[in-house]
């Protein structure tokens, strides 16, 4: 890419700035609203795995100002450490939101960062509600045009979510242009995630990945507030962000910067209905729907052939994990899992449907194949012991934002307490007339039903 004056960090500087929460659609609220509540989600679900319990431990240890909530805890840490903590416990379970744009999980990157920065400035839910909607759009711009040369070695949920939590968080401590430009050079001088950290024994550093993005995004932005000095050009710079990590055209440029909210990207991102890679969904929905359409049973199945490109297959074809954060990264698993327990959500991922050998039979007559022709699809061929053959290439479907409530009812009922599921879903319903966050997060410290928190 040749180097020119694009201006893009200060141009993305400016549209945080200008931003108000009044220039946003109702449309766009409620969709924002939504996204907070299945990152609660997400974060509850997280909760007394192994990455909680390891994580909770080492912040407590480490004290400090006692400001913001750990999802699940009524321990107060100082906001950074509260960032990395939730962003990290939300991506345990893999059932956050994705954008199909960018394939970047935002939400986990940047409303983590938020929701510690509201805390600490004591900014109102509609404040909130800007600075999620103004992060994601940042986020996805950034991982928009590394696209995918960037993500061949990088993880943008690591990488680019740095830049949107450093704007989610600026924006509620009210920086200017100059100091959120310094924010989001700050922020990208830190960003970092690599997808060598999803080889089977390396899945809880992925986890880091967004804890790190949405913590040192928080923090570019404290000390940009504090007169700390970045790049002002550190997206677009000879030497910076997108020259460095990708190959990002003229064009992919200038897209940067372009159509400010025409529309929010956060419009377009994808709510999970299975608990594994996002990469998985088309197998396990062209399963079910070859199983369904003609009335068969995982037991008629001799062979089950999966054809993705190639920038897929490598992520999601673990042929024996050996737990269940490792499952969620093998096809074979969430296909086996649909098709003899009839689902692949959140409550099904067990060890005891790991090692099921029903399931264990069946995850063995998957096979996948590449093909590079096939960019974002994939087909699903089920060839049956009389010789039968069925052949889908399933389009995968977001969740409504309804079914995304219904999603985080049945989520937290192992977790929650009814009473405390539904004022929680009251709060998040009326979160734009929250004047002060620390009126929701309270609710945030309730410990889930087991928990080992104190």
């Amino acid at each position: 890419m040749e180097s020119r004056s694009y201006e893009t960090t200060k141009k993305l500087s400016a549209f945080i700035v200008e931003t108000d929460y009044e220039r946003i659609s109702q449309e766009v609220i409620e969709r924002a609203k939504i996204c907070f509540l299945d990152w609660i989600g997400s974060a509850y679900s997280g909760t007394s795995s192994f990455t909680d319990r390891l994580m909770h431990h080492w912040i407590k240890e480490r004290g400090g100002m006692r400001i913001s909530t750990l999802i699940g805890s009524k321990y107060l840490v100082p906001p950074e450490q509260a960032a990395l903590y939730n962003g990290m416990i939300s991506a345990v379970m893999e059932i956050d939101d994705v954008h199909e744009e960018a394939s970047i999980h935002a939400g986990i990157g940047v409303i983590p960062a938020a929701l510690a920065a509201a805390e600490y400035a004591r900014s109102s839910g509609r404040e909130l509600i800007a600075s999620i909607v103004i992060g994601y759009d940042i986020s996805v711009r950034v991982a928009r045009a590394a696209g995918l040369p960037h993500h061949h070695f990088w993880h943008p949920t690591g990488t680019c979510n740095t830049f949107g939590a450093a704007a989610a968080a600026g924006r509620l401590l009210h920086l200017d242009e100059e100091r959120l430009t310094m924010a989001l050079g700050l922020s990208g001088t830190q960003a970092a995630g690599l997808w060598e950290s999803i080889n089977v024994e390396a899945i809880m550093a992925k986890h880091l990945h967004s804890g790190k993005a949405s913590s040192n995004g928080l923090f570019s932005a404290l000390l940009a507030r504090d007169g700390f000095k970045g790049s002002a050009r550190v997206i677009e710079g000879e030497r910076g962000f997108l020259t460095s990590s990708s190959k990002a055209t003229e064009q992919d440029m200038i897209r940067v910067t372009e159509d400010f909210g025409n529309p929010f990207l956060l419009m377009k991102n994808f709510f999970k209905r299975y608990a594994c890679c996002r990469v998985c969904f088309e197998g396990i929905e062209g399963i079910q729907q070859i199983l369904d359409s003609h009335h068969l049973h995982y037991q008629d199945v001799e062979k089950i052939i999966v054809t993705m490109n190639p920038m897929r297959t490598w992520m999601v074809g673990n042929e024996d994990p050996k737990d269940i954060y490792e499952a969620k990264f093998s096809l074979p698993f969430c296909m086996a899992l649909m098709a003899v327990k009839g689902n692949a959500s959140l409550l099904q991922f067990t060890e005891e449907n790991l090692h099921h050998p029903v399931v264990k039979e069946v995850m063995g007559k998957v096979k996948l194949l590449s093909d590079t022709d096939m960019p974002k699809k994939a087909r699903v061929e089920v060839i049956c012991k009389d010789g039968a053959r069925f052949t889908v290439e399933p389009l995968c479907r977001s969740l409504s934002l309804e079914e995304v409530r219904e999603k985080f009812i049945r989520n937290m009922t192992p977790l929650l307490r009814q009473r405390h599921i539904q004022e929680i879903l009251s709060f998040n319903e009326n979160l734009e007339k929250i004047e002060d966050m620390r009126e929701f997060t309270h609710l945030l410290r309730k410990k889930p039903k087991g928990g080992s928190h104190s």
